[in-house]
């Protein structure tokens, strides 16, 4: 096998590869199992499409050389698969993707005892209660039949650590989704979260805007290691005594200081930038935040707000941010020239005033 390279951005889609493959079930019909046990012990319990279709997947390397199936996860609503295409033979990894819908097509007719000729669906094969029943769809004129999933979402891995954390999070998926069944509202995504004047988009434990103390962390880039661990060590005292931090963590500062909040498992609030779907996006109303995030959001200790536009250029704010520039382009003697509202320096000054704010 020759030596593996990773993707370029110009030939995403196109031979040799590791990808990532997400198909949702069409409307999140949790038709290919149910979740069972615990957060501990979660599992699937697969329904007889859901094993057909898991029997499929085991073939594709038959049908595609040069395929070689890493991870995969069968969810009741949706399936995960990592592969390695390690061997260019001219079809891309949409072409299997395609190849893949298509055979699973013919498990679902299969299982709904569909007559090709005829059309007719039967639910005879989910007459047990405990497994949920293949929705009767009707047949338009022409004979066919909606897909049983929406488009694929595929991602390819760019760089080696992508690897593992992406098998981790496919195996992980049960009990990410047993923790979400648990504490179903700390993982809404809300548009229309107002705080005062402020409106954000949130996620996360909005009852962590109610605590009545709450600490500013905004640290300069120019600070020193020392200098950020004596800041984090404050921070951190100040947690431990029932102080929410609130953070933007863009700067190395303030990135570690909010990891070392989060990993004492104290409250974090932080303000993204273009953190999340944007409205009407189709993965939007399946957003979850991945890794760490995820673990804080089920324990109750995190909340994530993005600022809206308009919030941004708040007069009050675009004053004080604009202010807080100034100073700092006369500290270094240099002529100040208000930045664009849309400029990322100006986001992040904004976003600190913000911050400020909600702390008062």
């Amino acid at each position: 096998m020759a030596k593996f390279t990773w993707k370029r951005h110009t030939d995403i889609f196109k031979g040799v590869g590791i990808y990532h493959l997400t198909f949702v079930v069409r409307d999140r019909q949790p038709l290919l199992g149910r979740l069972i046990g615990d957060a501990q012990m979660p599992s699937v319990e697969r329904t007889p499409l859901g094993s057909a279709l898991a029997r499929t997947i085991e073939y594709l390397p038959v049908h595609y050389q040069g395929l070689k199936i890493i991870a995969k996860q069968v969810m009741p609503d949706h399936i995960h698969l990592a592969l390695h295409l390690y061997e260019d033979h001219g079809y891309s990894i949409k072409e299997i993707a395609r190849g893949l819908r298509q055979a699973w097509r013919k498990d679902y007719m299969k299982a709904m005892g569909v007559n090709i000729s005829r059309q007719i669906p039967s639910a005879e094969p989910y007459a047990h209660s405990a497994q949920p029943p293949i929705p009767q769809t009707p047949t338009p004129e022409n004979g066919t039949h909606p897909p049983l999933f929406d488009a694929p979402y595929i991602r390819t891995l760019a760089r080696s650590g992508q690897l593992d954390a992406m098998i981790r999070y496919i195996h992980d998926n049960p009990r990410r989704a047993m923790l979400r069944r648990q504490h179903p509202n700390l993982f809404i995504l809300r548009r229309d979260t107002h705080v005062g004047a402020f409106r954000f988009t949130s996620l996360g434990n909005l009852f962590l805007l109610d605590y009545p103390d709450k600490q500013p962390v905004i640290c300069s880039r120019s600070l020193s290691e020392q200098q950020i661990a004596a800041q984090q060590t404050a921070v951190l005292r100040q947690a431990e005594n029932g102080c929410v931090t609130v953070t933007a963590a863009i700067s190395q500062g303030e990135r570690v200081i909010a990891r070392a909040v989060r990993e004492a498992g104290t409250p974090l609030i932080i303000l993204l930038k273009d953190g999340f779907p944007k409205a009407g996006d189709p993965h939007e109303k399946f957003y979850k935040p991945g890794g760490v995030y995820f673990e804080a959001c089920a324990a109750g200790q995190l909340l994530l707000l993005e600022p809206d536009a308009e919030t941004l250029t708040l007069p009050d704010i675009r004053t004080r941010a604009e202010q807080t520039l100034r100073e700092k382009a006369e500290a270094k003697h240099w002529d100040y020239q208000p930045l664009p509202v849309s400029s990322d320096r100006y986001r992040m000054m904004a976003a600190n005033e913000i911050i400020k704010q909600l702390c008062l």
